[in-house]
């Protein structure tokens, strides 16, 4: 992504968003009401990235069309296939992990998007298929407890992070392999331009190293946060997003932005959906640069999904998320494609590890 040069200071209301949002080239006219009476369900993440999708993204697409968009959360690839398998797909709109997706394929668990309707302008690239677009990008970053690491000597790279003569306490990680296996590496010496294909055996070989000093692996973003901020971990690999989200609760916790791990979630369409129609149009909603604007001031944590959106946002707007044009040139996008390929014999290969 390249950072675009002219930026429009706008903070999107929601009533604006309703009435000029830019939603897809097959798109109504904006506020012709074109679902009204209809309900769409969502399944996103929880915690604050769905009240920010809630704020920007679900009620401003209620009010543009008329309809009612019905929340849940916990996108467990499980559930969807359990789903699709008892044909009675309950959710509409699923916000999943990247990772998922290509395995999702695989299983026919989702339906075909319409880019007739949802336009892949300004999308990230890397992230598009027949079946997804992306949601937004997400950071793994380098976090750590402010009573226990003053934040003016905290470490700034992975192999910082390890180093726990200099940081002493214990460390959190992330069960998913996926973007925590490359800041193992780039901890060990490897380059960024080097990082494919992962080295599962210098992964491995790194953790056993130094797994007398990893109090837990969490399991979801909110047990991070609890992690770090609680004190049972000093340091962690946590989401930019949630760090953000933790600090405004005024929880003792911050990030270090460099070498951060670029991931991502993804809209999907549950196979057997009954609104598949009504469910492109969200998507392509969700998806527009107008929209993503507003969701990325909203939950600075994570950076647009869609490059146009910065044109939308003033220089300190940019500047507050976790990752943007110019930050990315320290950080590092996975390579969804390698993951594709690999993901299933190294998580079982991790798993096994953990509980060795």
């Amino acid at each position: 992504m390249k950072i675009m040069k002219k930026v429009a200071a706008v903070v999107l209301s929601i009533s604006m968003l309703a009435a000029t949002a830019a939603c897809g080239k097959g798109e109504e006219v904006a506020g012709d009401k074109k679902w009204s009476g209809k309900s769409l369900v969502v399944c996103s993440w929880g915690g604050a990235i769905q009240e920010a999708q809630k704020k920007t993204i679900f009620d401003a697409f209620a009010e543009k069309y008329g309809c009612t968009v019905e929340e849940t959360t916990d996108p467990d690839p499980a559930k969807i296939k359990s789903m699709v398998e008892a044909g009675n797909m309950e959710v509409d709109v699923w916000d999943v992990d990247c990772d998922f997706v290509p395995r999702g394929i695989a299983q026919d668990l989702f339906e075909k998007l319409d880019f007739n309707v949802i336009s892949k302008e300004g999308l990230v690239e890397g992230f598009i298929t027949e079946y997804s677009v992306p949601a937004e990008i997400s950071t793994l970053c380098i976090s750590w407890n402010t009573e226990k690491i003053s934040s003016d000597k905290h470490p700034k790279t992975w192999t910082e992070f390890f180093d726990s003569n200099t940081y002493p306490g214990k460390r959190t990680l992330y069960t998913n392999p996926m973007s925590m296996f490359e800041a193992v590496l780039l901890a060990d010496g490897v380059k960024k331009e080097d990082m494919y294909p992962i080295d599962v055996d210098r992964v491995f070989k790194y953790l056993d190293a130094h797994k007398s000093d990893i109090v837990t692996f969490w399991t979801s973003g909110a047990q991070s946060v609890e992690l770090v901020a609680g004190g049972d971990a000093a340091l962690g690999t946590v989401w930019g997003g949630r760090v953000i989200a933790a600090q405004k609760d005024g929880q003792p916790i911050e990030k270090e932005t460099n070498e951060a791990i670029l991931t991502g979630d993804a809209w999907v369409i549950g196979k057997g959906s009954k609104n598949v129609e009504m469910a492109q149009d969200f998507i392509a909603f969700a998806t527009s640069p107008e929209v993503i604007a507003n969701y990325a001031v909203e939950y600075p944590g994570n950076a647009p999904a869609n490059t146009k959106a910065y044109d939308l946002m003033t220089k300190e707007q940019i500047s507050a998320l976790a990752s943007s044009p110019e930050l990315e040139k320290t950080q590092l996008y996975i390579d969804v494609d390698w993951w594709v390929k690999n993901y299933d014999a190294v998580y079982e290969r991790f798993q096994k590890w953990l509980i060795s």
